[in-house]
């Protein structure tokens, strides 16, 4: 009988892959310090703190009920424009990819000078004006740029490369040029570009969120400044020399990787015989002393039988080794059931069923 133990260093397991941007879909809402009531969506703040920018309506809305909105430019006031600011929940990495997502829809063509900054500092306190900032993206850098004249929602993706100075993201029309044409809306003098669902992942599925992820999500989240308090904090902060932010950088984690064939379990059963048991302690003991971050547990069967059974038996098989790994440890361990889905080896052969019946352990280590 042999057991072993595989180390892959990229598995693609899309475990860690979270949004590095808080409250990306809006639904989530602030209340302001100042009136007590619901007027901004959590973690994001404009430039204008009196325009009422945030939209409830799930008929409009790309995904549930809210979205926001920025205005591109008055056809009656020179050089208007709104922008909207974040800050991101960990810093990235110097030379990693990240994918930027979100829909975006407009009725007017502005779309191609609608850009993405990021900075190292807060952007509500930008001192230079907003037509002289040249933004780290464009729209129009997306794989696919948002067709003009198309009123419906739009998505966008675009692959970043970080410089590791990122701490706030801002959204805004950045073009050189004013807007002063007409909007052809009646009674409307506002250009106006809509968002929704957006995201900041990391392209490498072992990127993670940083250790401190929650104390900053509150941290963003405490920020209940709007009106006039925003207002006042942001003359304040602009007579003051800019404040650089540094944020904890994201993990990388490497994996470990436990296969358990079905012969350390009972026939159709989901429990574990004292081999099993045996291996398990093994594998935790090599371990020791690495900084560990969680367990993920996944069952899996051949296509023999009904698929129902399968899944059961497969979900069965990884809560049990679940419950076992986290009986020892404080750090979290996930278990999930795969059927027959994901065949290492031919079904149709008895020793290819024999290797697609298997537990699979992935213990992720942090740097």
């Amino acid at each position: 009988m042999r057991f072993y133990f595989l180390l892959w260093l990229l598995l693609p397991v899309p475990a860690f892959s979270q949004n590095l941007l808080v409250n990306g879909g809006f639904e989530e809402v602030n209340i302001c310090s100042e009136y007590k009531v619901d007027c901004a969506p959590e973690g994001w703040m404009y430039t204008v703190s009196s325009f009422n920018y945030y939209f409830k309506d799930p008929a409009l809305a790309h995904a549930g009920q809210y979205f926001i909105g920025l205005i591109a430019g008055s056809s009656q006031k020179a050089y208007y424009r709104t922008f909207v600011r974040t800050r991101l929940l960990c810093g990235l990495r110097k030379g990693r990819s990240y994918r930027l997502q979100f829909w975006v829809k407009s009725r007017h063509s502005i779309l191609d000078s609608v850009g993405i900054y990021f900075t190292g500092y807060d952007f509500l306190f930008e001192k230079q004006p907003y037509p002289r900032i040249t933004p780290t993206l464009y729209l129009s850098n997306a794989s696919y740029p948002p067709k003009k004249g198309d009123t419906s929602w739009q998505k966008v993706s675009i692959d970043y490369t970080a410089t590791g100075e990122e701490a706030f993201m801002a959204l805004g029309n950045f073009r050189k040029t004013d807007l002063r044409s007409s909007t052809g809306i009646r009674l409307e003098n506002k250009f106006f570009v809509l968002f929704d669902d957006i995201s900041l992942v990391p392209l490498d599925p072992m990127e993670a969120l940083c250790k401190d992820w929650k104390e900053r999500k509150e941290e963003i989240y405490a920020q209940d400044e709007r009106h006039e308090y925003q207002e006042r904090q942001t003359r304040l902060y602009k007579k003051m020399p800019a404040t650089v932010v540094k944020n904890t950088i994201t993990k990388q984690l490497k994996v470990d990787t436990l296969v358990m064939p079905d012969i350390l379990f009972a026939t159709n059963s989901f429990s574990l015989d004292k081999k099993a048991l045996l291996l398990l302690d093994s594998f935790l003991r090599h371990h020791n002393g690495y900084a560990l971050d969680s367990i993920v547990v996944e069952g899996h069967t051949d296509n023999l039988g009904k698929a129902e059974t399968n899944n059961k038996l497969s979900q069965s098989r990884a809560e049990s080794v679940a419950a076992y790994l986290q009986y020892s440890l404080s750090e979290p361990v996930f278990s999930r059931g795969w059927g027959s889905s994901k065949p290492v080896a031919d079904n149709r052969q008895p020793s290819g069923r024999r290797k697609n019946r298997r537990v699979e352990v992935y213990l992720y280590l942090k740097e």
